[in-house]
């Protein structure tokens, strides 16, 4: 019973076989009986430059660890795709030893109780100290015990702006909009005095509409965003605060004012570049692929629209975080899975990576590595690292903790874009989200045994 009921919320929330947690051993297959070299097998979801990176520090690794430890890094697709695979792997007992996850399925891969919390591992080791973390990704990745994974990448939603098309309808570059009302301005200034759209955002997901929330003082979930030590059961997209945003945004989509990528968001990404749009929400991690004519001088950064009088207000980080897998793996191999998650923990590898994906590092001494000090000569990358340093630890800047955001994302961007559509009303809408994604989250509570 417990099984089929299991069964039902992966088709729903795309979720693994939880029950099956419990059944992890210390028995495993990679290790040496005789001693020698420990092989570690990496899961990774990064594409693109981000590759090369990963697979120079594995590289680095290897050659320091010759004879002693030895990584073998696959990439396994998106994220979606790894949660499905670790799911199958549960199943097949064949987990690998450490794998990267999302910032959102932080939640999921607690509820697995498949991993070793890194805390457990840090403990006495002079080699790792989680003050030189940054402080929101410290908390963000931590239970009230400590740190449970290793925040490997760290993103961001900015505002971009088209230099060109905000100066061709008389805007001043120098003093971007900070507020949501005057992206909105912005944007309708753009899309009149020059005929391009201006404005965009990613409309694969919920995860806009999230960040406005956050940064304007909204729980995205009930109770507490999942943060005070009790499970979430709800969602909140109806405060009036929420609303006024959605709506506008809503009606610039109607009105022509803004581009709707839909799930395509490399239109966006094309629409910027070639000057068909002005004023784009999206990552910091899409930096370097957003730069008109490939050059930083044509774009301009300002951190998310936000409410600078709440003090709770704040953006909740992206990005992924490295979890090392117990059942199945014996203590020695998650030893030597734990030198590998230091080593890319470290300032030169956080370095490396942030220079080649376009993430922000998790390490703040990477700042003081060659490759840390070029990247932050750039003023608009200055903006990412000044807004993730202002940004507060509170409940709401956290963003939500359940493993049923997959769902909960599909529930809210399924009405929002009835409401872009035209077939419903905002507050309508919103208010049937809130009651699929509690349905959602209430199987996915069952199935997790909370």
């Amino acid at each position: 019973m417990r099984k089929s009921t299991l069964l039902k919320a992966a088709a729903i929330a795309v979720l693994p076989m939880l029950a099956l947690s419990a059944c992890g051993s210390s028995s495993n297959t990679n290790a040496d009986a005789n001693g020698g070299e420990q092989n570690v097998t990496f899961w990774y979801s990064n594409s693109g430059p981000a590759v090369d990176a990963i697979n120079q520090l594995v590289s680095e690794f290897n050659d320091a660890n010759k004879g002693k430890i030895k990584v073998e890094a696959s990439y396994q697709g998106s994220y979606t795709d790894v949660q499905q695979k670790f799911s199958a792997a549960v199943q097949a007992k064949s987990t690998p030893s450490i794998l990267q996850m999302n910032d959102t399925s932080t939640g999921y891969m607690i509820d697995s109780k498949m991993t070793t919390p890194v805390y457990k591992f840090a403990e006495g080791d002079s080699d790792f100290d989680t003050a030189d973390l940054q402080p929101v990704a410290l908390k963000y990745y931590s239970d009230d015990n400590g740190l449970l994974s290793l925040p490997f990448a760290i993103s961001q939603p900015v505002t971009y702006i088209n230099n060109k098309l905000a100066q061709q309808a008389g805007l001043d570059v120098s003093n971007p909009p900070t507020t949501f009302a005057e992206v909105v301005d912005w944007a309708n200034t753009i899309h009149e005095k020059t005929g391009a759209y201006g404005f965009s955002m990613n409309m694969v997901d919920s995860w806009i509409l999230e960040e406005l929330s956050a940064s304007h003082g909204e729980l995205i979930a009930t109770p507490d965003n999942g943060r005070g030590g009790k499970a979430v059961t709800g969602v909140n997209m109806t405060s009036a605060t929420q609303l006024d945003m959605f709506q506008k945004i809503a009606d610039m989509f109607k009105d022509g004012v803004a581009l709707n990528p839909g799930t395509d968001s490399s239109s966006m990404t094309t629409a910027f570049t070639s000057n068909k749009v002005g004023v784009v929400l999206t990552s910091s991690a899409s930096y370097t692929s957003m730069l008109p004519d490939s050059s930083s001088k044509n774009v301009t950064i300002a951190q998310f629209p936000h409410d600078d009088a709440n003090k709770d207000a704040g953006t909740p980080i992206g990005g992924n975080s490295l979890w090392i897998v117990a059942a199945e793996h014996s203590e020695a191999e998650q030893k030597a899975t734990w030198e590998f998650g230091k080593y890319m923990m470290t300032p030169h590898a956080q370095a490396v990576f942030a220079k080649a994906s376009g993430n922000l590092f998790a390490n703040t001494k990477a700042a003081d590595e060659a490759e840390g000090k070029e990247i932050l000569q750039d003023p608009n990358v200055k903006v990412f690292y000044d807004q993730l340093a202002t940004n507060p630890s509170t409940s709401v800047s956290l963003g939500a903790r359940t493993g049923a955001y997959p769902s909960i994302r599909k529930d809210v961007m399924a009405s929002f874009n009835e409401v872009v559509g035209g077939s419903k009303d905002l507050k309508t809408a919103m208010q049937e989200a809130q009651t699929q994604s509690a349905k959602d989250i209430a199987t996915y509570n069952k199935a997790a045994g909370k």
